[in-house]
């Protein structure tokens, strides 16, 4: 006799548009992630939450106050546009002393330094852009991803505004009382309307420890996230992924999904935990061997009654499986979707 539990759907569909990955469809049975009807019901998952897009920020300075690019001093400090020497690289020109030291400009034998580009003047912000920052970074420094999320949603429009418009997409660092050209540091960073990255950054983006969050308002709000280590801008460490419905999911959705282990540039590897929560608040934990984004199976996934599809038993609850199809075996599903370079 074969036992009736509910299965969770692996598929995610995608809805393209500020790089949102939405839920996907229900195909059958319940999908509320409740007490377990009757059949062999699949439930979706979303696979993983939200994606986030942006350009990678960029800039050119202009010419100093005095027309030459060169520091008041000058000492040739950076950001103050055209160098000395007429070549027009960014950041400051040649050096008092013809050293050339990196950042600078172009050195005194000709060569290029470090590229300061991105150290470029930051947009003026309105009082309206400026209290709409201050209140998500009182957020952030709570620690409540709801929080963040609420207002990233409440001042939607403002950081929109801010983003698209008046930085024109380029990113910088808020560091708690202002934001800096520089994004090497602690702070957050706008990466789109309703998407913020904050923690620690380097040069090529976060660096350390660092989260990436974005709200999502379809039927009902919630907030996708990604965060642990990275390193060149790519989730590489030890970190958790997943989305959750703060104020209750809408019918059919799991409140809450998050999967944990390993990611090596952006995918994940090793030994993996995916949890997944019902809108009853039952709890279904899985755990899957991972290589390069893939799932690897083993003898604990079984075909179930639809051909081609097999089901791996939850580790706390035998009435829940997970249900992946062949095909979807062999695709890299697990990985971090919130990305801070749209070409990862």
């Amino acid at each position: 006799m074969i036992q009736k539990r509910q299965i969770i759907a692996a598929a995610a569909g995608v809805l393209l548009g500020y790089g949102i990955w939405a839920a996907a469809q229900n195909f059958g049975g319940t999908a509320d992630g409740g007490a377990g009807n009757a059949g062999y019901g699949r439930m979706a998952d979303a696979g993983g939450g939200a994606g986030a897009a942006g350009n990678t920020a960029a800039g050119s300075g202009g010419l100093g106050a005095d027309g030459t690019g060169v520091g008041a001093d000058g000492s040739g400090l950076a950001g103050t546009g055209r160098s000395a020497d007429g070549s027009g690289g960014a950041g400051a020109g040649r050096s008092a002393d013809g050293s050339g030291l990196a950042g600078t400009g172009r050195s005194a034998d000709g060569s290029s330094g470090t590229d300061f580009s991105a150290l470029s003047e930051v947009p003026e912000l309105n009082e309206q852009e400026l209290a709409a920052v201050r209140r998500l970074a009182a957020a952030v420094k709570s620690g409540s991803k709801e929080r963040i999320a609420a207002e990233l949603l409440a001042d939607g429009d403002t950081l929109s505004w801010l983003y698209y418009e008046t930085f024109g997409e380029e990113r910088y660092r808020y560091d708690g009382t202002e934001f800096r050209a520089d994004l090497a540091g602690e702070g957050l960073v706008l990466t789109g309307a309703a998407s913020v990255f904050y923690g620690s950054f380097g040069e090529n983006g976060p660096e350390g420890r660092c989260t990436a969050l974005q709200a999502v308002e379809l039927e009902n709000p919630r907030y996708d996230y990604s965060e642990g280590t990275w390193k060149d801008g790519r989730m590489d460490g030890a970190g958790v992924s997943g989305y959750r419905y703060y104020q209750g999911p809408p019918q059919g959705e799991a409140e809450e999904v998050r999967k944990e282990g390993r990611f090596v540039r952006g995918k994940m590897e090793g030994t993996i935990t995916y949890r997944n929560t019902g809108s009853d608040g039952v709890t279904a934990t899985y755990t899957m061997e991972v290589k390069e984004g893939v799932t690897q199976p083993d003898d604990r996934w079984i075909p179930g009654p639809e051909e081609g599809i097999y089901h791996l038993e939850a580790d706390d609850n035998p009435a829940y499986a997970y249900a992946l199809t062949e095909e979807e075996m062999k695709q890299p599903r697990w990985v971090n979707l919130l990305v801070w370079d749209v070409e990862e």
